[in-house]
């Protein structure tokens, strides 16, 4: 059975869904957006190969070219299936999702536990604080028990023993970016480093604050900024001057 979806947001951690959910609703108010999600089992390996495949499983019973948004490590696999099937993606969103699309929280949480002489529960809390830098202080242990969750839900080519890096570069439809400036996954040069590799048509924001999760403070901000990238993506005219050139 063909799917008729325009826009779709992918998400492959159930853990973090509760801080989607403001964006995700934002824009569903003037465009309908389904959901993908992939939630890991204990029983699979855990690898991005799989979710991908699913993904592709499904997108391509779809009846056009769909306009893909993601974040973080689902923002990643979001890029890697653009890069795979360009024919079936009409634009391509992605929030707090460095140059490198392998760096991802999970890579950072084994990054520091290779080198920290703390134990796992005090590394998850230190990295919920910097994640979440406008969070107040009881809510931090509320985001580290996600964070635990997320690293047994969630598909990752990342181990305390292997760290996987994936082609650099964009892509062939319009590709909005959007970050915060205090976000330690895709701050700095890790995130400016996509000017390189950006189009004319390619957009990129940022906003000062908010953390690896930006999008659930500050909604309305980036929920402007995707509406005006979808809608120039679906212009007529935006159309025909990317595919002359």
């Amino acid at each position: 059975m063909k799917n008729d979806y325009q826009f779709l947001w992918v998400n492959v951690s159930p853990a973090f869904k509760v801080f989607h959910r403001n964006l995700f609703d934002y824009l569903g108010q003037d465009f309908e957006i389904g959901l993908w999600e992939y939630h890991q089992t204990l029983d699979e390996s855990s690898t991005m190969s799989n979710a991908e495949e699913l993904l592709h499983e499904f997108i391509s019973n779809n009846n056009q070219p769909i306009h893909l948004i993601g974040h973080g490590m689902s923002g990643s696999l979001a890029l890697r299936y653009a890069r795979s099937h360009p024919e079936q993606v009409a634009s391509l969103s992605l929030l707090s999702v460095p140059v490198q699309p392998a760096i991802d929280w999970q890579s950072y949480y084994y990054y520091h536990l290779r080198s920290l002489p703390y134990e796992r529960a005090c590394i998850l809390k230190l990295m919920a604080s910097s994640l979440f830098p406008d969070a107040c202080s009881g809510c931090i242990q509320h985001v580290a028990n996600r964070l635990a969750r997320d690293l047994v839900e969630a598909p990752s080519d990342h181990s305390l023993w292997k760290f996987d890096l994936l082609p650099q570069g964009g892509v062939k439809m319009p590709l909005l970016l959007a970050a915060a400036e205090d976000d330690v996954i895709a701050k700095g040069v890790l995130f400016t480093d996509w000017l390189s590799h950006l189009k004319l048509e390619d957009e990129i924001w940022h906003h000062q604050t908010g953390g690896h999760f930006f999008h659930h403070w500050h909604t309305a901000d980036i929920g402007k900024q995707i509406q005006e990238f979808w809608q120039q993506a679906l212009s007529p005219q935006k159309s025909l001057v990317a595919a002359l050139s």
